[in-house]
């Protein structure tokens, strides 16, 4: 499902509306720049920003990795990304070391198969607290020097959500898709103290839909800091996909996550990319990075408020 929109809620004189969109890593063969393999959901508030150029034929370590407020085993999976793998599945990164520390605990995490590494008990990420990232015994470039890659992102507390509503459309638009919709409304208050970043995705009775990196809608607060959003569209659903129909009683999921400016800078840049270029636009910018050591990929740390309601059509 995915998504046209601003990156900004635009407040005029009364309500305000928005669309939405979120997550797939797109791999661009001949590009001089970033080369990574298509991941799953991660957002991050992070506290050091490197932009990464990767040169046609080099191998970078890919990472992804997250730290999340539910209580579960966490995930880092670690590639090697590089434009000679666009027509074929990247190369699993083997036999690293993997730890997330928090200040108080490290945890150690166990490689479960090639380069898809779990956390060895599970843990809740919690707001105010710091989580870094190591990774060890790796040699990408196979130079025979071991390098070491760190990372640090601080979790944001989640944000309030106040109500959802569901509402139709008929003639709904989007860059990709005309026709029936129904849209998600947001109500809630934002800080006014604080600058923040939103990432929102939708499900339906549990399963999610915004499950790509070009589906998730990510905001700022620029046009509305410290106002109240009056019915912002988050989520859309088109009755003309299967998996995103509605019928009569069911459940519609909103995850609310709270992320920093550094990966709302790496998710839009994804999405601007894969929005498409001109042929004759040349390569892509830079992506956002918060790894060091040259590795491409984001450490995201985030809180989550699901807020749910039932969609009645009798």
């Amino acid at each position: 499902m995915k998504r046209a929109m601003s990156k900004d809620f635009q407040a005029p004189e009364d309500d305000f509306k928005e669309s939405s969109i979120w997550q797939k890593l797109e791999k661009y063969k001949h590009m001089k720049y970033l080369y990574i393999i298509a991941v799953m959901l991660s957002i991050t508030a992070c506290t050091e920003e490197m932009n990464v150029e990767l040169e046609s034929g080099e191998t970078r370590l890919s990472v992804e990795a997250n730290v999340t407020s539910d209580l579960k085993k966490h995930i880092v999976k670690l590639k090697e990304s590089s434009d000679v793998f666009y027509a074929k599945e990247a190369i699993a990164v083997t036999n690293a070391t993997v730890t997330v520390n928090d200040g108080n605990h490290t945890y150690a995490y166990t490689e479960k198969e090639p380069g898809y590494y779990e956390s060895n008990v599970a843990f809740a990420g919690q707001a105010g607290k710091t989580y870094s990232l190591s990774i060890g015994n790796i040699d990408i470039d196979k130079d025979g020097t071991i390098e070491d890659y760190l990372a640090s992102s601080t979790m944001k507390e989640p944000y309030a959500v106040d109500s959802l509503k569901l509402h139709f459309d008929a003639d709904h638009e989007t860059d990709d898709d005309d026709g029936e919709f129904w849209l998600l409304s947001l109500y809630m208050k934002d800080n006014i103290d604080t600058e923040d970043f939103y990432a929102y995705a939708c499900k339906i009775n549990d399963v999610i839909v915004d499950d790509t990196i070009t589906e998730v809608l990510v905001q700022k607060d620029t046009y509305f800091n410290g106002e109240l959003t009056k019915g912002a569209d988050v989520g859309e659903f088109n009755q003309s996909k299967p998996d995103e129909i509605l019928t009569n009683l069911d459940k519609i999921t909103l995850e609310t996550y709270a992320i920093g400016k550094g990966y709302y800078d790496f998710i839009s840049q994804f999405q601007e990319m894969d929005d498409g270029q001109s042929m004759f636009s040349g390569p892509p910018g830079n992506i956002t990075s918060n790894i060091s050591n040259g590795a491409i990929g984001f450490f995201a740390v985030y809180s989550i408020t699901r807020t749910t309601i039932i969609h009645k059509t009798e």
